[in-house]
């Protein structure tokens, strides 16, 4: 394999890659979108730690 055929393999596989990209991008928005339309709202929430609310009493203030 010489100097310009490698160039080319790179060059293929770096649209290839690019291509790949925007295509999982474009799958996953889809389905993102599907979801936002079939799933009530709780569901799309993220899920994370749940800490309380520190409250403060008035009459310490």
């Amino acid at each position: 394999m010489n100097f310009a055929q490698l160039l080319q393999v790179i060059g293929l596989s770096a649209l290839m890659t690019l291509l790949l990209v925007l295509f999982v991008m474009r799958v996953r928005t889809l389905a993102l979108g599907w979801l936002r339309r079939h799933l009530r709202p709780r569901h799309l929430r993220p899920v994370g730690v749940r800490r309380r609310v520190v409250r403060q009493d008035p009459e310490h203030d």
